[in-house]
């Protein structure tokens, strides 16, 4: 009965007639639509085309306004004056719209703002990158904030430069944040103990904690004694604490000794790098394998650049943690095939990377790879495998039919014509696919035609694909591929959901492919034709008069543009957020300010006077 009166409300907004057996439509009224059907057709759409959408009429925009889908939206504040009056806080004040994910990234924080008190209710993630902020200031942030969930400093050093161990002893209160989830103090970040303690203390139902790639310019004196007071933390709240993320800082195996044997800790995500050399013949000596056994709760594992870690820990790593669905072996050079076979146990794995991974071949990606079902995969990152041969990449897309995410950049041996063929065939899901400097790839291989062998071929049956049947692809990169040309572009580049599109360093790229480009790719949001030597002033007119939501642009070394160009730009971009003209040297510096000065929002550009703004 629910279904049939919302049809009938459909009916009648849509103005539909019935008589003798014929369906009159007249104009549609698409604001009188039911709410709850606007709603449910929004989650189909990425949040850039929900945003779009809104702008149609009075209704979807109050269905954009949906808390969930709110929920998508990031408030990037980027290097402005941190002032009322001042762009963009003013607009901002005076808006009716709220925000759950704010970020501030190169910014002075000065005298007091009234954003925090108006917008802090209602913020669940702020992250804090590469600002100047002092103790006192991030304190009158934080105590608007109820809801915080979430909070990421990043690169902000002069905010424990400035904080001294007197001003802990000297507040007579601490904030609390109750609802504080995750706490992140990760990159660049030199802080002491009585820092980490305060920051920590305000989190009483901290679950997550993350502080990779810290600690990096300290003696090891140091660096030691901080990870061992943060173990000491991990064991007083070894009963909450589920996640713990501690990659890019080397870790001895006694710490590791010490994180293992902290009873009642059960974690669900971990990330560390492992330096120290595994004994192969005294493996109960060995402080990561004995963590390993003890967490076997984990869906999660980040092993990323470390450099020490053999396949002897794969190998605990699938017999102990059954339910891993995460595993992240990103530059990981002891890995061979021996421990990569060992991985085939790991059913429920969803994302897999294996990237820079140098000894890895065709007989590991075989033996750990492909089980019966691998189907659960949604992400896997293979770049810069250079002992991965065609062969093995065929097998790849046979088993891996569900993929979203697909990273084979800097695989040259192994990406050609036919191999990419098959990926378009039975990868169809694709969202992302990046075959950057994967030089063997040609217009034969991208469109299918003219093929010397087809992927198919039965009795007087061929078959071929073509990029055209990834209909749901949303970045794109290309970059190093010579060989594509504007046939390409023509035949078979018609993606309405493509965002990101990265053509650097293709040299047979002219307007004529670019103009059936955007035509096809009407989404288009980020456009990189770096070191594209053929790339003229009609290129940039096309691509930002028919790109409406263009925010990056790259034009990194194309020597034959000139200030038209800039013209360009100046003219059509209405949102353009990131510039890179560098080794642009037509382009004169006069140019350069102007546009600086007309494109009113223009966060990034990297020009040939100065880098930024």
């Amino acid at each position: 009965m629910a279904l049939a009166r919302l049809v009938e409300r459909i009916e009648r907004t849509l103005y539909v007639h019935y008589e003798d057996s014929f369906i009159y439509f007249f104009e549609p009224n698409f604001e009188s639509l039911p709410t709850e059907l606007i709603i449910h057709l929004f989650k189909y759409l990425n949040p850039s085309d929900r945003s779009a959408a809104a702008l149609v009429c009075r209704a979807w925009y109050y269905a954009f306004r949906y808390p969930e889908f709110l929920r998508t939206v990031c408030l990037h504040i980027h290097d402005v004056e941190f002032v009322d009056n001042g762009h963009p806080l003013k607009g901002l004040l005076t808006s009716f719209r709220y925000y759950t994910d704010v970020r501030v990234t190169k910014v002075v924080f000065g005298s007091r703002s009234e954003f925090w008190s108006e917008f802090g209710w209602a913020i669940e993630t702020l992250t804090l990158d590469n600002c100047v902020v002092w103790k006192h200031k991030l304190i009158s942030i934080l105590k608007y904030m109820p809801r915080l969930r979430s909070l990421n400093i990043h690169n902000c050093p002069d905010l424990f430069k400035s904080w001294k161990l007197v001003e802990n002893i000297t507040v007579s209160w601490t904030l609390v944040l109750p609802a504080l989830r995750h706490l992140s103090l990760a990159r660049n970040n030199r802080f002491q103990e009585y820092h980490f303690d305060y920051l920590v203390n305000m989190a009483p139902n901290l679950e997550s904690l993350d502080i990779s790639e810290c600690f990096a310019s300290i003696e090891a004196r140091q660096r030691i004694l901080m990870l061992n007071h943060v173990l000491e933390y991990v064991r007083v709240n070894r009963a909450r604490l589920r996640h713990l993320f501690i990659g890019g800082i080397p870790v001895d195996n006694l710490f590791l000794r010490g994180l293992a044997d902290i009873g009642g800790l059960t974690l669900h995500g971990l990330g560390l790098m492992v330096c120290e050399k595994i004994p192969n013949n005294e493996l109960w000596q060995c402080g990561i394998i004995d963590l390993l056994r003890a967490q076997t709760q984990l869906t999660h594992l980040d092993l990323s650049k470390s450099l020490a870690l053999n396949d002897y820990s794969l190998i605990q790593i699938s017999r102990s943690i059954p339910q891993l669905e995460t595993l992240i072996l990103n530059r990981c050079w002891m890995v061979t095939d021996y421990g990569i076979t060992a991985i085939k146990s790991l059913v429920r794995l969803r994302h897999i990377d294996l990237t820079n991974c140098e000894r890895i071949t065709d007989a590991g990606l075989v033996g750990g790879l492909f089980t019966h079902n691998r189907k659960n995969v949604r992400r896997l990152y293979l770049g810069l495998l250079t002992n991965m041969s065609d062969a093995a990449l065929t097998k790849v897309s046979f088993e891996f039919c569900n993929l979203v995410v697909l990273d084979l950049g800097g695989c040259s041996n192994s990406i050609n014509d036919l191999s990419v063929q098959y990926i378009f065939y039975h990868m169809t899901r694709l969202q992302e696919l990046n075959l950057d400097c994967c030089a063997k790839v040609s217009d034969a291989g991208i469109t299918g035609v003219d093929m010397e062998e087809k992927a198919f071929a039965i009795w007087d049956i061929e078959l071929s694909f073509s990029i055209a049947d990834l209909t749901g692809l949303r970045s794109l990169t290309l970059a190093g591929c010579y060989k594509i040309t504007d046939v390409s572009f023509e035949r078979c580049f018609h993606f309405r959901e493509l965002k990101e599109l990265s053509l650097a360093r293709l040299l047979q790229i002219t307007d004529r492919g670019i103009e059936q480009l955007v035509l096809g790719c009407p989404s288009l949001e980020v456009v990189d034709f770096s070191e594209c030597r053929t790339i003229t002033d009609r290129c940039v007119e096309i691509v930002t008069k028919c790109e409406p939501r263009l925010t990056t642009l790259r034009l990194q070394n194309c020597p034959l543009l000139t200030d038209q160009a800039m013209g360009c730009i100046i003219e059509n971009c209405q949102v353009l957020r990131t510039l890179n003209i560098r080794g642009c040297h037509q382009i004169s510096s006069s140019a350069e300010t102007w546009v600086r000065s007309a494109v009113k929002t223009l966060r990034h550009l990297q020009g040939n006077t100065r880098e930024e703004l």
